[in-house]
């Protein structure tokens, strides 16, 4: 066996294919048991660094070939791994969708990663809101819904403008415009959702850009 050492190359790909070993063992074992397995919190910012490390290497013929197999077997195992996780954590047992934090214990949720945090995190929002539409329906309770219906008309998102359009009056019965392309505008959701249907304009959205701590 060479020493990995003796080349820098050689400990690179050493590691790398280590790497690349231990995540199909995981995904292995994870589909092995209903629960989800206990995983380094920074699994896939580990794996994440590997990846960047592999597409700034350069490689020839041959070594290029595997090199981009090396990847692609990387990208697709972790994938696999991380929609699996996610597809276990929105189940209960007997596959029933869950509705509250709560019935994920304290155990399991130790063990999800951050980025597995966050994407819970977003599934309780829209069970809590369903909960909440569906609560009021059975309640008679008008009041609540008006009120959800207030919330979305006036929900104001960002959108770029892909070509001009003339001054039109927004559902607030506030006029905006006449704008011109790639002009940047924040308009009521409803007369947002209608040009960026239309191809007039397109949503700027938060995830385009790198998270930033405040």
């Amino acid at each position: 066996m060479p020493n990995i050492d003796d080349n820098s190359n050689s400990k690179n790909n050493s590691e790398n294919m280590i790497g690349l070993e231990f995540i199909l063992e995981l995904l292995k074992k994870e589909t092995q048991i209903p629960k989800i397995q206990a995983i380094s919190p920074d699994i896939y910012r580990k794996i994440a660094q590997i990846i960047r490390n592999l597409s700034i290497q350069k490689y020839e013929d041959l070594e290029l070939d595997i090199h981009h197999e090396l990847i692609k077997l990387l990208t697709l195992s972790t994938k696999s791994l991380f929609e699996l996780r996610i597809r276990k954590l929105l189940e209960n047992s007997n596959g029933q969708h869950l509705s509250s934090p709560s019935l994920l214990s304290s155990d399991d949720y130790s063990k999800l990663t951050d980025e597995e945090k966050f994407i819970f995190e977003e599934e309780r929002k829209i069970s809590q809101r369903k909960e909440l539409i569906i609560q009021s329906l059975v309640d008679g309770n008008v009041n609540n819904l008006d009120t959800i219906s207030r919330i979305i008309r006036s929900k104001m998102i960002i959108i770029r403008f892909l070509e001009s359009t003339d001054q039109f009056m927004g559902v607030d019965m506030a006029k905006y415009g006449p704008f011109i392309k790639e002009d940047i505008a924040i308009l009521p959701f409803e007369n947002a959702r209608s040009l960026i249907e239309r191809k007039i304009a397109i949503e700027i959205n938060d995830s385009r850009f790198h998270v930033k701590e405040t």
